[in-house]
């Protein structure tokens, strides 16, 4: 493959993968300004300044190619999605007695996840197919931001669905 294809392989991998961030951000923005329960708006608004941190970093990542001819891949700093999670249940807990389940929480959430395990599934599918060990990296960091932002909407469906085990589980060591 010469460096034309691969700039091309790789202006079509970041093309979906922007679409998928831009499609996630949509669908939060929306469930945040539809959704009853401060619960629910807080983790869509939150999800949806993910997607424009993730978005962010796909055209800055493609630009640094495109600027370079495909011969320069940026690094990328550590993802820190484990202290995002465990800051945003925190905040769940400090909200416990506020909340109020509504069906319409529990369909977003059950939406949002399948739309995080899609794109999840996506860039999976991207770091197996390259060799190269900084586009492996980039990789890697959307799969754990993704990971991390199932993990958050896993844990928004527990705490709705059964608040009493949803707090047991937290206080085990």
């Amino acid at each position: 493959m010469n460096d034309k294809e691969k700039q091309e392989q790789y202006w079509e991998s970041f093309q979906i993968a922007l679409k998928l961030e831009e499609e996630g951000k949509e669908l939060f923005t929306k469930a945040a300004l539809s959704t009853k329960s401060k619960l629910a708006r807080q983790t869509f608004e939150f999800l949806a300044k993910e997607e424009d941190k993730h978005i962010a970093q796909i055209k800055n990542f493609y630009k640094t190619l495109e600027i370079s001819d495909g011969e320069d891949f940026p690094d990328i700093e550590p993802s820190t999605a484990e202290e995002k999670l465990e800051s945003f249940n925190k905040k769940l807990e400090t909200i416990k007695d506020e909340y109020q389940i509504t069906g319409t929480d529990i369909e977003a959430y059950q939406m949002a996840l399948k739309v995080e395990n899609g794109s999840e599934e996506y860039y999976q599918e991207r770091l197996k197919s390259t060799q190269n060990p900084k586009l492996q990296k980039f990789y890697k960091w959307l799969i754990e931001e993704e990971k991390m932002h199932s993990r958050l909407i896993k844990s928004c469906l527990k705490f709705v669905e059964d608040p009493a085990e949803w707090f047991r589980r937290r206080k085990k060591p």
